[in-house]
C-alpha cells in the first residue's frame, strides 16, 4: 500500500446509506466526523512545531469517503520563484490552482507530494477509525 506524505483520517462510508432515515444519516455522519477530527487534533498534539492558534484541518465528503486533513499551513511558498500557492481541501483531493503555465511546471518540479506535506502533518496514526469498511447494521437504528 502507497503511504500519503501527510496525515489523512479517513472513513469508509457504508454503501447503504440511502436506505437510512435522515435522522440515522445525521447520527452516522456527526459520529464518523467527531472520531475523525479527534484523530486528526490528535495528530497535532504529536507535532511539537504546529503553530499556535487554533487547529486547522481539510475536510473532503464524498458519496464513499470521509477524509479529515490536518494542516499547519494553508499556503504554499513555492521554492524555485517565492510564488505563494493556496492549498485548501481541493488541493488534497489533486486540484491546485496554478495562475500561469510557468506556475504549473513549477509545481510540477517540486511536486504535488512535497506542497501537500509542506502544509500538511505528518502522520503518527496508522489507525483506521472503527467499523470502516465493513458492512455492519448500525447499533440502535
Amino acid at each position: 500500500m502507497t503511504r500519503l506524505a501527510y496525515a489523512s483520517h479517513s472513513y469508509r462510508l457504508p454503501t447503504h446509506l440511502e436506505t437510512l432515515s435522515l435522522d440515522q444519516l445525521e447520527m452516522l455522519l456527526a459520529g464518523v466526523f467527531l472520531q475523525l477530527v479527534d484523530l486528526a487534533i490528535s495528530t497535532i498534539r504529536h507535532d511539537p512545531s504546529y503553530p499556535t492558534g487554533t487547529p486547522s484541518y481539510n475536510v473532503i465528503i464524498t458519496l464513499e469517503h470521509i477524509h479529515v486533513i490536518p494542516r499547519r499551513l494553508e499556503n504554499h511558498k513555492l521554492a524555485e520563484t517565492g510564488d505563494v500557492l493556496s492549498v485548501n481541501a481541493l488541493g488534497f483531493a489533486g486540484l491546485l490552482l496554478v495562475k500561469s503555465e510557468a506556475e504549473l511546471e513549477v509545481v510540477k518540479k517540486e511536486s504535488i507530494s512535497k506542497i501537500l506535506r509542506g502544509v500538511g502533518l505528518e502522520s503518527v496514526h496508522d489507525v483506521q477509525v472503527e467499523g470502516t469498511a465493513r458492512e455492519v447494521p448500525l447499533a440502535g437504528m
